[in-house]
C-alpha cells in the first residue's frame, strides 16, 4: 500500500534525494592534475572519439571560481560542495550561456562531465570522464 507524502517532508526527502540541500563550503582553494579516462560527442547525424585520447587537464576549485586548462570554460559556477574535506573534495558545479551548458560533478578522484555544446554544424552532447590527484602547494 503507498503511502502520500504531504508538504514539508515531501520537499525534505527531495532535497536529501537529489542532492539540493545545503552543504558544506571549501575553506581554501583544492588544485588537481586530471588526466582524460573517457570522452565522447554526439550529434544528431554522427557520433566520435577523439583521435588522442588522453589528454591532461589542471584545474583549481575555489569558491564558484574553477580557473583550467581545459573543460571548464565559464568565468563562474553555481557549485554546491557535498564534502569539503581536502582529501576526499566532492563537489557539483553548472554554468550556462548562450552558446554552451556544462554539468559537473567530482566525487572519489574522479570527474564526470557534459557538455550541451550549440556551436558548430550542429548542437552536440560532450561526455567526458577524468581520473584526478590532488596537486601539491
Amino acid at each position: 500500500m503507498a503511502t502520500k507524502i504531504k508538504g514539508g517532508i515531501a520537499v525534505l526527502c527531495a532535497t536529501m534525494l537529489f542532492g539540493m540541500g545545503t552543504a558544506p563550503n571549501t575553506v581554501e582553494a583544492a588544485s588537481f592534475a586530471c588526466s582524460e579516462a573517457q570522452r565522447h560527442s554526439f550529434a544528431v547525424t554522427t557520433s566520435m572519439t577523439p583521435a588522442y585520447p588522453g589528454r591532461t587537464i589542471d584545474f583549481t576549485i575555489n569558491g564558484s571560481d574553477i580557473p583550467a586548462d581545459g573543460v571548464f570554460f565559464h568565468p563562474a559556477y553555481d557549485v554546491t560542495y557535498l564534502s569539503d574535506q581536502a582529501t576526499h573534495l566532492s563537489f557539483r558545479a553548472h554554468a550556462l550561456d548562450a552558446d554552451r551548458e556544462d554539468i559537473f560533478l567530482f566525487i572519489e578522484q574522479t570527474l564526470y562531465h557534459t557538455a550541451i555544446v550549440k556551436y558548430g554544424r550542429e548542437p552536440s552532447i560532450q561526455l567526458n570522464i577524468l581520473t584526478c590527484q590532488p596537486k601539491a602547494g
